[in-house]
Protein backbone atom coordinates (compact mmCIF):
# COMPACT_ATOMS: atom_id res chain seq x y z
CA UNK A 1 0.00 0.00 0.00
CA UNK A 2 1.42 3.38 -0.96
CA UNK A 3 1.57 5.87 1.89
CA UNK A 4 -0.42 8.45 -0.08
CA UNK A 5 -3.40 6.05 -0.15
CA UNK A 6 -3.48 5.47 3.60
CA UNK A 7 -6.06 7.60 5.43
CA UNK A 8 -6.74 6.02 8.81
CA UNK A 9 -6.57 2.84 10.83
CA UNK A 10 -9.51 1.88 13.00
CA UNK A 11 -8.96 -0.49 15.90
CA UNK A 12 -11.96 -1.95 17.71
CA UNK A 13 -12.23 -4.11 20.80
CA UNK A 14 -14.59 -7.07 20.89
CA UNK A 15 -16.63 -9.02 23.38
CA UNK A 16 -14.60 -12.05 22.33
CA UNK A 17 -11.33 -10.55 23.76
CA UNK A 18 -9.83 -9.47 20.43
CA UNK A 19 -8.51 -6.18 19.08
CA UNK A 20 -9.23 -5.86 15.36
CA UNK A 21 -7.49 -3.37 13.08
CA UNK A 22 -8.82 -1.99 9.80
CA UNK A 23 -7.08 0.40 7.42
CA UNK A 24 -9.07 2.94 5.45
CA UNK A 25 -7.43 3.52 2.06
CA UNK A 26 -8.17 5.68 -0.94
CA UNK A 27 -7.78 3.93 -4.29
CA UNK A 28 -8.84 5.61 -7.55
CA UNK A 29 -11.20 7.96 -5.68
CA UNK A 30 -12.76 5.02 -3.84
CA UNK A 31 -12.46 4.38 -0.09
CA UNK A 32 -11.70 0.83 1.02
CA UNK A 33 -11.60 -0.76 4.49
CA UNK A 34 -9.07 -3.58 4.75
CA UNK A 35 -8.12 -5.77 7.75
CA UNK A 36 -4.69 -4.81 9.15
CA UNK A 37 -4.26 -6.98 12.25
CA UNK A 38 -5.96 -9.12 14.87
CA UNK A 39 -4.71 -9.95 18.36
CA UNK A 40 -6.22 -11.73 21.35
CA UNK A 41 -5.50 -8.96 23.85
CA UNK A 42 -7.34 -10.13 26.98
CA UNK A 43 -8.69 -13.09 28.89
CA UNK A 44 -12.22 -11.65 28.87
CA UNK A 45 -14.25 -9.06 26.95
CA UNK A 46 -12.73 -5.66 26.19
CA UNK A 47 -14.47 -2.66 27.76
CA UNK A 48 -12.42 0.41 26.77
CA UNK A 49 -9.62 1.66 24.52
CA UNK A 50 -7.37 4.71 24.58
CA UNK A 51 -4.33 5.89 22.63
CA UNK A 52 -1.88 8.72 22.18
CA UNK A 53 0.71 9.30 19.46
CA UNK A 54 2.63 6.17 20.46
CA UNK A 55 0.68 3.80 22.67
CA UNK A 56 -2.59 1.90 22.42
CA UNK A 57 -4.17 0.63 25.63
CA UNK A 58 -7.21 -1.55 26.26
CA UNK A 59 -9.11 -2.37 29.44
CA UNK A 60 -11.16 -5.46 30.16
CA UNK A 61 -13.39 -7.33 32.55
CA UNK A 62 -10.25 -9.39 33.30
CA UNK A 63 -9.12 -6.33 35.38
CA UNK A 64 -6.03 -5.81 33.19
CA UNK A 65 -4.83 -2.86 31.11
CA UNK A 66 -2.98 -4.14 28.07
CA UNK A 67 -0.25 -2.00 26.50
CA UNK A 68 0.84 -1.82 22.85
CA UNK A 69 3.47 0.26 21.07
CA UNK A 70 1.73 1.21 17.83
CA UNK A 71 4.91 2.50 16.21
CA UNK A 72 6.70 -0.83 16.56
CA UNK A 73 3.45 -2.88 16.60
CA UNK A 74 4.59 -4.75 19.70
CA UNK A 75 2.81 -5.74 22.90
CA UNK A 76 4.46 -4.21 25.99
CA UNK A 77 2.70 -6.11 28.77
CA UNK A 78 -0.12 -5.42 31.21
CA UNK A 79 -0.91 -3.13 34.16
CA UNK A 80 -2.44 -5.01 37.11
CA UNK A 81 -3.38 -2.38 39.71
CA UNK A 82 -7.18 -2.59 39.54
CA UNK A 83 -9.32 -5.15 41.36
CA UNK A 84 -12.35 -4.86 39.11
CA UNK A 85 -13.37 -4.36 35.49
CA UNK A 86 -11.47 -1.52 33.82
CA UNK A 87 -14.21 0.81 32.59
CA UNK A 88 -12.48 3.85 31.12
CA UNK A 89 -9.05 4.92 29.86
CA UNK A 90 -7.71 8.32 28.84
CA UNK A 91 -4.27 9.71 28.00
CA UNK A 92 -3.05 13.18 28.87
CA UNK A 93 0.51 14.10 27.92
CA UNK A 94 2.79 11.58 29.71
CA UNK A 95 0.02 10.13 31.86
CA UNK A 96 -2.64 7.47 31.49
CA UNK A 97 -5.80 7.63 33.60
CA UNK A 98 -7.86 4.50 34.25
CA UNK A 99 -11.12 3.91 36.12
CA UNK A 100 -12.58 0.69 37.41
CA UNK A 101 -15.49 -1.05 39.04
CA UNK A 102 -13.25 -1.16 42.15
CA UNK A 103 -14.37 2.50 42.71
CA UNK A 104 -10.90 3.97 42.02
CA UNK A 105 -9.01 5.99 39.42
CA UNK A 106 -5.34 5.23 38.77
CA UNK A 107 -2.82 7.68 37.32
CA UNK A 108 0.04 6.02 35.43
CA UNK A 109 3.32 7.38 34.08
CA UNK A 110 3.83 6.48 30.42
CA UNK A 111 7.59 6.76 30.94
CA UNK A 112 7.89 3.71 33.22
CA UNK A 113 4.23 2.60 33.58
CA UNK A 114 4.30 3.00 37.35
CA UNK A 115 1.06 3.84 39.17
CA UNK A 116 1.77 7.31 40.56
CA UNK A 117 -1.51 7.89 42.38
CA UNK A 118 -4.79 6.16 43.20
CA UNK A 119 -7.82 8.44 43.60
CA UNK A 120 -10.53 7.16 45.93
CA UNK A 121 -13.89 8.60 46.92
CA UNK A 122 -16.64 6.98 44.90
CA UNK A 123 -18.85 4.50 46.77
CA UNK A 124 -19.57 2.32 43.76
CA UNK A 125 -18.20 1.40 40.34
CA UNK A 126 -16.90 4.26 38.18
CA UNK A 127 -18.41 4.28 34.70
CA UNK A 128 -16.33 6.94 32.99
CA UNK A 129 -13.63 9.56 33.50
CA UNK A 130 -12.75 12.70 31.53
CA UNK A 131 -9.63 14.87 31.71
CA UNK A 132 -9.90 18.61 31.06
CA UNK A 133 -7.74 19.86 28.15
CA UNK A 134 -5.56 21.82 30.61
CA UNK A 135 -4.79 18.66 32.58
CA UNK A 136 -5.61 20.25 35.95
CA UNK A 137 -9.15 18.94 36.31
CA UNK A 138 -10.91 15.60 35.90
CA UNK A 139 -14.51 14.47 36.11
CA UNK A 140 -15.92 11.04 36.88
CA UNK A 141 -19.38 9.48 36.99
CA UNK A 142 -20.27 6.42 39.03
CA UNK A 143 -22.99 3.96 39.89
CA UNK A 144 -23.17 5.78 43.25
CA UNK A 145 -25.19 8.45 41.34
CA UNK A 146 -22.58 11.17 41.79
CA UNK A 147 -20.57 13.39 39.50
CA UNK A 148 -17.17 13.95 41.09
CA UNK A 149 -14.68 16.71 40.28
CA UNK A 150 -10.99 15.98 40.87
CA UNK A 151 -8.17 18.48 41.43
CA UNK A 152 -5.30 16.82 39.59
CA UNK A 153 -2.77 19.38 40.82
CA UNK A 154 -3.40 18.34 44.42
CA UNK A 155 -4.44 14.79 43.57
CA UNK A 156 -7.70 14.76 45.48
CA UNK A 157 -11.45 15.12 45.17
CA UNK A 158 -12.64 18.72 44.92
CA UNK A 159 -16.45 18.56 44.56
CA UNK A 160 -19.19 15.98 44.64
CA UNK A 161 -22.48 16.56 42.84
CA UNK A 162 -25.41 14.26 43.52
CA UNK A 163 -27.39 13.35 40.41
CA UNK A 164 -30.73 11.56 40.33
CA UNK A 165 -29.71 8.65 38.13
CA UNK A 166 -26.64 6.65 37.17
CA UNK A 167 -24.70 8.50 34.47
CA UNK A 168 -22.95 6.54 31.75
CA UNK A 169 -20.49 8.97 30.22
CA UNK A 170 -18.78 12.28 30.97
CA UNK A 171 -16.79 14.20 28.39
CA UNK A 172 -15.22 17.67 28.02
CA UNK A 173 -15.69 19.82 24.94
CA UNK A 174 -12.52 20.26 22.86
CA UNK A 175 -12.06 23.85 24.05
CA UNK A 176 -12.65 22.86 27.69
CA UNK A 177 -15.48 25.33 28.25
CA UNK A 178 -18.17 22.70 28.79
CA UNK A 179 -18.60 19.11 29.86
CA UNK A 180 -21.39 16.72 28.93
CA UNK A 181 -22.96 13.97 31.01
CA UNK A 182 -25.19 11.30 29.46
CA UNK A 183 -27.87 9.44 31.39
CA UNK A 184 -30.51 7.25 29.78
CA UNK A 185 -32.08 9.27 26.94
CA UNK A 186 -30.60 12.67 27.83
CA UNK A 187 -27.28 14.50 27.72
CA UNK A 188 -26.84 17.38 30.16
CA UNK A 189 -24.55 20.19 29.05
CA UNK A 190 -22.64 21.91 31.87
CA UNK A 191 -20.65 25.12 31.94
CA UNK A 192 -17.20 24.50 33.42
CA UNK A 193 -17.13 28.06 34.78
CA UNK A 194 -20.38 27.75 36.76
CA UNK A 195 -20.58 23.94 37.08
CA UNK A 196 -24.28 24.25 36.27
CA UNK A 197 -26.47 22.79 33.51
CA UNK A 198 -27.02 25.28 30.69
CA UNK A 199 -29.06 23.03 28.39
CA UNK A 200 -30.17 19.43 27.94
CA UNK A 201 -30.25 17.26 24.84
CA UNK A 202 -33.34 15.04 24.75
CA UNK A 203 -32.46 12.22 22.36
CA UNK A 204 -35.78 10.43 23.08
CA UNK A 205 -33.95 7.10 22.96
CA UNK A 206 -31.32 5.63 25.25
CA UNK A 207 -27.99 7.30 24.46
CA UNK A 208 -25.14 4.91 23.67
CA UNK A 209 -22.50 7.43 22.68
CA UNK A 210 -21.83 11.03 21.70
CA UNK A 211 -18.92 12.82 20.08
CA UNK A 212 -17.96 16.41 19.30
CA UNK A 213 -17.98 17.36 15.62
CA UNK A 214 -16.90 20.92 16.50
CA UNK A 215 -16.64 22.93 19.71
CA UNK A 216 -20.33 23.83 19.41
CA UNK A 217 -21.73 20.79 17.59
CA UNK A 218 -22.38 17.35 19.11
CA UNK A 219 -23.34 14.09 17.40
CA UNK A 220 -25.44 11.61 19.42
CA UNK A 221 -26.25 7.97 18.72
CA UNK A 222 -28.13 5.31 20.64
CA UNK A 223 -31.19 3.05 20.59
CA UNK A 224 -32.15 4.37 17.18
CA UNK A 225 -31.07 3.96 13.58
CA UNK A 226 -30.34 7.68 13.27
CA UNK A 227 -27.46 9.90 14.34
CA UNK A 228 -28.54 13.34 15.52
CA UNK A 229 -26.54 16.59 15.54
CA UNK A 230 -27.16 19.15 18.29
CA UNK A 231 -26.16 22.72 18.98
CA UNK A 232 -24.10 22.71 22.17
CA UNK A 233 -25.39 25.90 23.78
CA UNK A 234 -29.11 25.48 23.10
CA UNK A 235 -29.35 21.69 23.08
CA UNK A 236 -31.53 21.95 19.98
CA UNK A 237 -31.27 19.38 17.20
CA UNK A 238 -29.71 20.81 14.04
CA UNK A 239 -30.11 17.78 11.76
CA UNK A 240 -30.26 13.98 11.69
CA UNK A 241 -29.63 11.17 9.24
CA UNK A 242 -30.23 7.43 9.04
CA UNK A 243 -26.87 5.76 9.64
CA UNK A 244 -27.74 2.09 10.22
CA UNK A 245 -30.55 -0.44 10.08
CA UNK A 246 -30.20 -1.30 13.78
CA UNK A 247 -29.46 0.56 17.00
CA UNK A 248 -26.19 2.49 17.12
CA UNK A 249 -23.67 1.38 19.72
CA UNK A 250 -20.83 3.90 19.30
CA UNK A 251 -19.74 6.89 17.23
CA UNK A 252 -16.50 8.83 16.90
CA UNK A 253 -15.58 11.99 15.03
CA UNK A 254 -12.08 13.02 13.97
CA UNK A 255 -10.94 16.12 12.09
CA UNK A 256 -7.61 16.45 10.31
CA UNK A 257 -6.37 18.90 7.66
CA UNK A 258 -9.89 20.30 7.32
CA UNK A 259 -11.27 16.83 6.55
CA UNK A 260 -13.79 15.46 9.05
CA UNK A 261 -14.85 11.83 9.36
CA UNK A 262 -17.44 10.15 11.56
CA UNK A 263 -17.07 6.46 12.45
CA UNK A 264 -20.19 4.60 13.61
CA UNK A 265 -20.90 1.04 14.74
CA UNK A 266 -24.28 -0.65 15.10
CA UNK A 267 -25.65 -3.67 16.92
CA UNK A 268 -25.82 -5.69 13.68
CA UNK A 269 -22.01 -5.58 13.43
CA UNK A 270 -21.72 -2.95 10.70
CA UNK A 271 -18.93 -0.38 10.96
CA UNK A 272 -19.28 2.67 8.72
CA UNK A 273 -17.12 5.69 7.91
CA UNK A 274 -18.83 8.96 6.96
CA UNK A 275 -17.36 12.09 5.41
CA UNK A 276 -18.65 15.36 6.88
CA UNK A 277 -18.50 18.58 4.87
CA UNK A 278 -18.68 21.19 7.62
CA UNK A 279 -18.95 24.01 5.07
CA UNK A 280 -22.47 22.89 4.16
CA UNK A 281 -25.32 24.89 5.63
CA UNK A 282 -27.15 21.63 6.31
CA UNK A 283 -24.85 18.82 7.40
CA UNK A 284 -25.30 15.79 5.12
CA UNK A 285 -22.88 12.96 6.00
CA UNK A 286 -21.67 10.91 3.03
CA UNK A 287 -20.87 7.24 3.58
CA UNK A 288 -17.42 6.45 2.18
CA UNK A 289 -16.78 2.94 3.53
CA UNK A 290 -18.36 0.13 5.52
CA UNK A 291 -17.74 -3.42 6.65
CA UNK A 292 -19.54 -6.17 8.53
CA UNK A 293 -17.76 -7.98 11.33
CA UNK A 294 -18.88 -11.26 12.84
CA UNK A 295 -17.52 -10.20 16.24
CA UNK A 296 -19.52 -8.41 18.91
CA UNK A 297 -17.67 -5.11 18.95
CA UNK A 298 -17.10 -3.22 22.16
CA UNK A 299 -16.45 0.46 21.61
CA UNK A 300 -14.29 2.18 24.17
CA UNK A 301 -14.00 5.82 25.26
CA UNK A 302 -11.18 8.28 25.30
CA UNK A 303 -11.83 11.80 24.08
CA UNK A 304 -8.21 12.71 23.47
CA UNK A 305 -6.22 13.03 20.32
CA UNK A 306 -2.52 13.72 20.38
CA UNK A 307 -1.02 14.69 17.06
CA UNK A 308 1.92 16.63 15.78
CA UNK A 309 -0.17 19.21 13.93
CA UNK A 310 -3.85 18.50 14.46
CA UNK A 311 -6.58 19.20 17.00
CA UNK A 312 -5.97 17.72 20.47
CA UNK A 313 -9.23 15.79 20.47
CA UNK A 314 -10.95 12.61 19.40
CA UNK A 315 -12.89 9.70 20.91
CA UNK A 316 -13.83 5.88 21.04
CA UNK A 317 -11.85 3.31 18.79
CA UNK A 318 -8.27 3.73 17.84
CA UNK A 319 -7.56 5.76 14.72
CA UNK A 320 -4.24 6.36 13.01
CA UNK A 321 -4.65 9.09 10.43
CA UNK A 322 -2.30 10.22 7.68
CA UNK A 323 -2.95 13.26 5.52
CA UNK A 324 -0.01 14.10 3.27
CA UNK A 325 2.44 12.33 5.61
CA UNK A 326 1.07 14.01 8.74
CA UNK A 327 0.41 11.23 11.25
CA UNK A 328 -1.96 11.25 14.16
CA UNK A 329 -3.17 8.66 16.63
CA UNK A 330 -6.65 9.00 18.05
CA UNK A 331 -9.03 7.00 20.12
CA UNK A 332 -12.57 5.72 19.87
CA UNK A 333 -13.78 4.81 23.27
CA UNK A 334 -15.27 1.43 24.08
CA UNK A 335 -18.73 1.84 25.41
CA UNK A 336 -21.44 -0.35 24.35
CA UNK A 337 -21.37 -3.78 23.05
CA UNK A 338 -21.68 -3.92 19.41
CA UNK A 339 -23.63 -7.09 19.01
CA UNK A 340 -20.42 -2.44 21.68
CA UNK A 341 -15.85 2.59 25.09
CA UNK A 342 -19.25 4.33 26.98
Amino acid sequence: MEEENFIMEIVVGTYEKFLLGYQLEMNLDQFLLKPSFITEAHLQSIKCIASNNKFLTSGSTDERIQLFNMKTRKELGALLQHNGTVTSLQFFENFLFSSSEDNTICIWSTNNWQCLKTLSGHKNAINCIAIHPNGKLAMSVSKDKTLRTWNLVKGRSAYVTNIKKIADTVRFSPDGSHFLVSCENKVDIYSVKTASIISTIDFQHKVSDFTFVKDDLVAVGGESENIHFYDLLSGNMVSEFKAHNSRIKAIQCVTASDETFLVSVASDGHLKVWYLDLSEEELKPRKVAKLKTDNRIVLGVSPDLYSYILYPYVVNIFLEINFKFNFVFTTLLIFAILPRCT
